[in-house]
């Protein structure tokens, strides 16, 4: 489904193996000793930048209904898990020894950093709805009536309900806890703002020794340092907790979303008080 790292546009798919280690590859423009033609979307029509755009070509090929489902899950998921390097040189087209043409399987997917690295990117290469970003689930069902595809709500559903198993997925191939944590941010976001997952509360309210903190969360910055944030007499504070803070480790451990009250009791009292 994927390519590893530095093997940029080779046309492989993930393999599953036993040892976690590893990741094996395997060619998909192959069908035994023979080659497959391959062409990508940006070959076929440069202008594509628009997943509307993808699916017009699809219809232009006479691929059959699947085909559009399938571009349109793979939307789905680029936008909800945060692949946001979908350009049109990462959907591609194989064809067979008969000369007709197929989507070839998903490569390149993976959630995508901003330059600082800590951060998700926000956004997309291909438009939808005329948006690179903020992309609602009315849009995507919109997009789906206007290209007749009538499945819509049950492959949002069955791709959100994979993507909130990430994390037993990383736990399983021993993704460090600062990426597993800053990853799944990022995908809840997503879930929530879709309406796929549940509404979760990101800031608290504390009361400290008769002083009333609010509006108490943490956020990661570009860097990588996290700020503290509360309120005290409609005055917002703010405390940088940088890699030499003990408490860093804490919340790279832990993750922002997953700290205690008195986690975030400890620090008030530490560096706010």
């Amino acid at each position: 489904m994927a390519t590893a790292a530095g093997i940029d546009m080779m046309p492989c798919r993930l393999i599953n193996v036993e040892d976690k280690r590893h990741f094996v590859t395997l060619r998909f423009d192959r069908e035994g000793d023979h080659k497959l033609h391959m062409q990508t979307l940006a070959a076929f029509y440069p202008d594509a930048d628009s997943y509307e755009k993808l699916l017009m070509v699809c219809r232009k090929m006479r691929l059959p209904e699947p085909t559009q489902e399938e571009v349109f899950r793979r939307m789905v998921f680029n936008i909800l898990a945060n692949n946001t390097d979908d350009h049109n040189k990462n959907f591609s087209f194989l064809m067979n020894q008969e000369g007709r043409w197929r989507l070839s399987p998903a490569y390149d997917m993976t959630y995508i950093f901003n330059t600082g690295g800590f951060l998700p990117e926000t956004n997309h290469c291909l438009f939808m709805s005329g948006k690179l970003f903020g992309h609602t689930k009315d849009d995507a069902l919109a997009l789906a009536k206007e290209n007749g595809i009538r499945k819509a709500e049950t492959i949002i559903r069955q791709v959100s309900d994979a993507i909130t198993r990430f994390r037993i997925f990383a736990q399983k191939y021993e993704v460090q806890d600062r990426w597993t944590n800053a990853v799944e941010k990022t995908l809840n976001n997503h879930l929530e703002s879709w309406g796929y997952a549940s509404s979760r509360t990101h800031a608290i309210s504390l009361e400290i020794e008769g002083l009333l903190f609010t509006d108490v969360h943490i956020e990661q910055t570009y860097k990588g340092n996290y700020h503290l944030y509360a309120t005290k007499d409609n005055k917002e504070r703010k405390f940088v907790i940088s890699k030499s803070k003990p408490e860093y480790e804490l919340i790279q451990s832990t993750g922002t979303e997953n700290l205690t009250e008195e986690d975030f009791c400890g620090m008030i009292k530490k560096y706010m008080m």
